[in-house]
This record gives structure tokens, sequence and C-alpha cells, in this order.
């Protein structure tokens, strides 16, 4: 075949001829006719086209009959049956009264509405209940969005991954309930997958997600011919949401349906029962947030299981029919009627409490049980008589004999009251004196999210307080939004060097004094950024005064700016009106003092710590899992590193209240240790917030937004300046002090 370039002759070979020539001669493809290149480009399309089909056809699930149709139909006639059938390894024994009526009241409240209140004992299996129940509902379509709130939404998204994997490794399950398991396990662990997945064709929309799942929509005829005609497919679309009641509970959606069924499980933990703060915040959750949940023209069905922890409590509250009527409240006890001779229990429970040193397992206490158990257990009625252990012990015996047996083992490990309240249900009257109920954990659970010395984007002011001691002051540096939320954003120690026992206070503060200007120094160099990338600088720093007074005033004398001297007072007289030497604030005034030649701030000592508690009390996030306001929470560390030191400072004190019959109420600060000095730095901190005009109460102000700070601090930067002493403070709406900037 003779090579010729002319348009003429290519024009005369064949389009498989034309092929085999340009594949060797590719530069002279474009001198093909326009006919041929598009029969080219058609070529293409059908190749794409067809790589497109066979790749969809490889995604496209297969989905096969029931396994066993029968026992499927069987079980959905009866729920305790279909809890046993697919999860036998949770509800392999026969179900208790108690686990009865909660199962029974989360399927009522589906099919009729209302709200139902149980507390039942604790282990009993509520969680598993909640969650098991909800998946009942959705197959069955009773309910097709159910939403299990928690005690936290850490804790209640790993019992959804739990059912998630349940669901996919599920063998019966999966057999039987084909339509909903191959889907789930066709997505694995990589929730990317359901996205492209299809049956017959038609994508499933399948989602599972951290705090929720959504059952593939997969209608009758995407099923096959082989399909029976007596099973309606459970695969519709239905939802299930877990959430924390710490969370962002309010406004919970799934594209466009709402929530049918509210199931709030035990969210209270021993110190959310213990806060008066907490149990006022949970309230207020279930009473709005949750019952809120539902469509615009309906009120949500709930269903409430829980343990009672003291007689404060939500469980107890919500249980009572006289405090909750339309909850019909119900609590069940694992003691249901005691044994006739509970001398011989008492004798059983002093052999168990008093065991010998070579008999740490109190087997000669067991073995009076074994051999009296007839007479001891007559009459005694418990509530589940499957919960004792069947473990054997080194010699050969069981650990545990019965329900009963194991009952009073544990009267006699941790006492009759703790038992009485977790296992019956029945606490007892309190007395002594009783906090707010903020803890060291819940101080350490409040995380911003954000880097340490990252501000808010909002932030509104930086203030800083030092609180100082002979051998080292401890600092905190906060950042403070409108509405008096907080963040602290960097902490630390001054080390104090050159001091001893020996030395007393006056003949310290030289040593203080240098490692205040060692920290002013540190404290001016380090680079606080807002989330628009600006750097803020240090608005208002308050410096102790208390016990190393010449120290502090000289140094605020010195460096001046930002830093001033303060001290708290407990009582505390406040000052209502302005004049030539005072300036009145909220829970703060300024004194002056002429011969020292400054400014006193003079603080409400147990206002600004019970300020500071509070603050830590209140959820980080809101519903739009934005920080929220009147909270307070710390900067992220790195790695394994909680603030465990900087927790325990916070409540080495708590405010608690007494009652004394015949005295009535006595509300006090009780001090739970000495190490109390970065809750001091922190309650300053927060009073200078006060003083740059950060309100607990958010001014009728619009907040700034990030694009229109980082414009506004592009445009104008603040003039510097020193405060005045000698003239008295400027009033402006939102603030008694003017915000400065150094």
């Amino acid at each position: 075949m003779s090579m010729s370039t002319e348009p003429d002759w290519l024009q005369s070979l064949s389009t498989s001829d034309l092929s085999d020539y340009l594949s060797l001669l590719p530069e002279l493809e474009k001198l093909l006719p326009s006919k041929v290149q598009a029969s080219k480009a058609t070529e293409q399309e059908r190749q794409a086209e067809y790589q497109k089909r066979r790749r969809a056809s490889l995604r496209d699930l297969k989905i096969p009959p029931p396994a066993n149709v029968e026992r499927r139909l069987k079980a959905e006639t009866d729920p305790e049956m279909w809890l046993a059938t697919y999860f036998a390894s949770q509800f392999g024994e026969a179900f208790t009264g108690d686990r009865k009526s909660m199962l029974r009241s989360i399927i009522d409240a589906a099919l009729y509405g209302g709200d139902q209140a149980i507390a039942g004992p604790r282990g009993e299996g509520k969680t598993t209940i909640a969650t098991r129940a909800a998946l009942y509902l959705m197959v069955m379509g009773m309910s097709t969005f159910p939403v299990v709130i928690g005690k936290s939404q850490g804790k209640s998204q790993q019992e959804l991954k739990d059912i998630k994997e349940q669901l996919q490794q599920n063998e019966l399950f999966v057999a039987d309930y084909p339509e909903i398991g191959v889907p789930m396990q066709a997505v694995g662990g990589w929730s990317s997958r359901a996205r492209m997945q299809t049956v017959s064709g038609v994508n499933t929309n399948i989602e599972l997600a951290a705090d929720h799942i959504a059952f593939p929509t997969i209608e009758r005829w995407q099923l096959g011919q082989d399909w029976p005609e007596s099973v309606v497919p459970a695969s519709c679309g239905q939802v299930l949401y877990c959430l924390g009641v710490d969370g962002p509970v309010r406004g919970t959606k799934f594209r466009s349906m709402r929530p049918t069924l509210a199931i709030i499980d035990d969210i209270e933990d021993r110190e959310a029962a213990a806060s008066d703060v907490l149990i006022a915040k949970n309230e207020e959750v279930i009473e709005a947030d949750i019952a809120g949940l539902g469509a615009s023209a309906e009120r949500i069905p709930r269903v409430m299981l829980c343990t009672c922890q003291n007689r404060r409590c939500i469980a107890y509250r919500f249980t009572d029919p006289k405090l909750k009527p339309s909850w019909r409240g119900k609590r069940y006890r694992k003691m249901v009627q005691p044994p006739d001779r509970m001398d011989m229990v008492e004798q059983y429970i002093d052999q168990r409490r008093s065991r010998k040193p070579d008999d740490p397992d109190a087997r000669e206490a067991y073995r009076f049980w074994r051999d009296n158990r007839k007479i001891i257990e007559a009459g005694c009625v418990v509530s589940n008589p499957n919960s004792y252990s069947r473990k054997l012990h080194s010699d050969g015996e069981p650990l545990e004999l019965s329900a009963i047996h194991a009952y009073y083992n544990r009267v006699a490990d941790v006492g009759p009251k703790s038992v009485a309240t977790e296992i019956d249900n029945d606490p007892p009257e309190e007395s002594g004196p009783v906090g707010a109920g903020l803890t060291a954990a819940i101080v350490q659970s409040r995380i911003s999210g954000l880097a340490r010395r990252q501000l808010p984007i909002n932030a509104t002011a930086l203030t800083a307080a030092i609180d100082l001691g002979k051998y080292r002051c401890h600092w905190v540096v906060t950042a403070w939004w409108h509405g008096a939320g907080g963040v602290v954003v960097d902490y630390g120690v001054a080390e104090v060097y050159g001091t001893d026992k020996g030395m007393d206070a006056e003949a310290s503060e030289p040593a203080i004094y240098n490692a205040l200007l060692n920290w002013r120094d540190e404290l001016l160099q380090k680079k606080f950024v807002d989330g628009s990338g600006t750097e803020r600088k240090v608005d208002f720093c308050m410096v102790d005064s208390g016990s190393f007074t010449n120290a502090a005033y000289q140094f605020c004398r010195e460096v001046g700016g930002v830093f001033h001297p303060s001290k708290g007072y407990q009582p505390y007289t406040p000052k209502k009106a302005n004049t030539a030497t005072i300036i009145a604030g909220a829970n703060m005034h300024a004194s002056r003092l002429s011969s020292a030649g400054l400014w006193l701030y003079e603080l409400d000592t147990a206002y600004w710590k019970q300020f500071v508690h509070e603050r830590f009390l209140t959820p980080t996030f809101d519903e739009q899992n934005m920080l929220r306001r009147g909270s307070l929470s710390l900067f992220t560390l790195d790695g394994s590193q909680r603030h465990a030191s900087y927790s325990q400072h916070i409540t080495a004190e708590e405010f608690v209240s007494e009652f004394k019959e015949g005295k009535g109420t006595k509300q006090y600060w009780a001090v739970r240790n000495d190490n109390n000095h970065w809750l001091d730095a922190t309650y300053m901190a927060a009073a200078a917030g006060e003083a740059c005009g950060v309100k607990l109460i958010a001014p009728s102000e619009i907040e700034i937004q990030a694009k229109q700070h980082a414009e506004k601090q592009k445009q104008s930067r603040p003039v510097e300046s020193r405060h005045q002493h000698g003239t008295r403070f400027k009033q402006r709406q939102g603030g008694w002090i003017p915000k400065r900037r150094n």
C-alpha cells in the first residue's frame, strides 16, 4: 500500500485501513475528514458508556430472598421473640417484669404517643433494650425515625457504632433481612461506598454516619421474582439517631424527615445527679429541646429509661407521679420481697465483712450461705432471678449461688444505701452539704477545640490574671465574647527564685517582684491569634495583691498599661455610686489609693468563683455545634494530657448548701484542698472580662462575624494608650471601663 498525504487518497481508504494507517502515522490524524472524526468520537462515547454501565453493574447489589420466611414472620409478631431471635447474645434469658415494661412502653409510645418514665435497677441492660427496641420499631415500620439520647455524645456514638457492627456481622439478621443486611455489609467500614450503592440501577440512599444510620430504600419491584409475596420489604429509608444530652439535640432532622420517637436513655451519671445546675439544664433539654423534635403540629412521644441516684435527680423527679403526672412514672426494685429470716442474712453480711486475711474472697461466709440456703432465701422474691455470676472459684464451687446471694453480697461490699439507690431505685433521704456538682472530670471534658493561644473569631476581650505565691505564681489567660462565653486559651506557672521556708512574706517580695517582671516579658511576647488570623494583645490583667501587696503595687506602678492590682473580699461590700475615689461596678469596684498612687480593683470573691463554676457547668457547644454563650472551656492539649492539675485547682473549693433542722439552710464555700491558685487566677480573669464590657446577658448588638471582624482589623488598628488613673473612667454601654489594648 503506497503512502500519500493527499486528502483525496485518504478519503478513498476504508475505515479499518484508515485506522491502521493512522496508528502508524498519528500526526496525520488532523487530515481526517469530519465524518471520520465524528465516527471515532462516537466510538469513544460508546466505549465510555459501556464502561460506565459495566462499573454500575458490578456495583449493583443482588438481594437474595429471606433465608427463613417463617422465622422472620413469626418473630415479628412478638417484640420479645424478635429480640431473643436476632440478638440472642443479649436477650438469651427470659424477660423480667421491669424489662418487659421498658420494652412495652417504647412500643406503646411509638404506636399511641404520650410520655413514660421507668426507673430500673443498674446493670439490667436499659441501653441495650432502648437501641434494639428502636431497631424493631424501624423494621416493623412503627417508627421511621427514632432518636436515642444518652448521657454524652461520645457514649451515644460508640453505642451506634456497636449497632452498625451488629447489623453487618449478625449472620441470622442478614440472612432473614437481606434487604437491610446485604447493603450494610456492602458498605462495611467505608461510608463513602454508600453514595454509589444501587439495587436494580436505583440508588439505595443508605447512609452510615457517626451519629446516625439510614436504612436503604429498596422497593418490592427491585427485589426480583423470587422474593416471597408474604414478606413486605423492611428497607424503607428509616433513620436512627444516637445523640448525647450534652450535644446539639434541638433541630435534629434527616433530609425532610423529623424524629417520630425519643428514647431518653440513662442520661445521668453520679456527677450530673448531684448537681442542681445540671439537673435543671437536663430537665430543660427534656421539656424543651427533646419535646420539640417532632413535626410542628405534633408533640413527639418520649420514653425515659433511668436509675434513681438521689431524691433530687432527673430520674427520681420524672418517675414521681406527683411531680410529673404526665410521665406515668414507674420504679422497679430488684428486691421485691426480702427473705423471711433477715437475722440469718445479717449474720451472713457480718461474716462477709469480717473476713480473715487468709480468706480474701469470704469463702467461709459463702459456705454458711450454701449450707443454709433454703432457710435464708425462703420467702424472698427478686425481679431478675438470673442476675448473678456463674463463674467458679478456685475451690471449684460457684462464686455466687443465686440472685439473692448476689444482692446481699453487694449489700455487704458497698453498703445498703448504695444498693437501695442504684439497685432498688429507693435512695435514702439526704443530709449534709450539697454542692452544684462541678467535678474535675467535668472541667476536663469542657474542651473548646481551639489550639493553645487560639482565640474564638468573635472574641471581644482578652484578659489575664496572676495569683502570687512564695515559690510560684499561677497565671491564666482567657478570651471572652458577648454573653460571657469564655475560653481559657493559656495558663501556666511563673517560678519564683530565691525564696525559702525561713523567709516571711515581706522578705519574699523582691523575688516575687522579679518573677512578675519576667512573666510580663513572656506574656507580651506570646502570640494570641483569633480565627481571622489577627494577632491580639491582652486587654486587661489583674495582679493578686492580697498576700504580697508591696510586690504587686510596685510592679503595677512600674509597668502600668494593662496591669492592675486586685484583691478579693469575702464578704464583699458593694459600691453603688461613683465618687472621686470609687468607681462602682458589677460585683467589683475600683478604689483610688492615693498613698500608693494607683487604683485597686476589689472583687466579690464568692460571686466570681461561683461565676467560674457555673460557666464550667454549662455545656460547651450549642445546637449548631458552636461555642455556647455562658460557657467556659479549655484549649485542646496534644496527646493524652487532659488539664488534670488545672481541673483539680478549679474544683478545690465548692459552694455548698447545708440544711440543719431548726437552723435553716446555710450556704458557704467548702475547701476540698489547698491548691486553688488557678481558680483564683481564673476568677480574676473573669472579673477582668467584666471590666472590659463582657456581660452574662449579651447587649443588643450583632456579634462580629469573621469577615467583618477581619475587615475592621485591616481598616483601623486600635490606638495604644495607657490608662490615666488620675481621671474617672468613662461610662459606656455594655461595660464600665473602656477596653484598652497595649
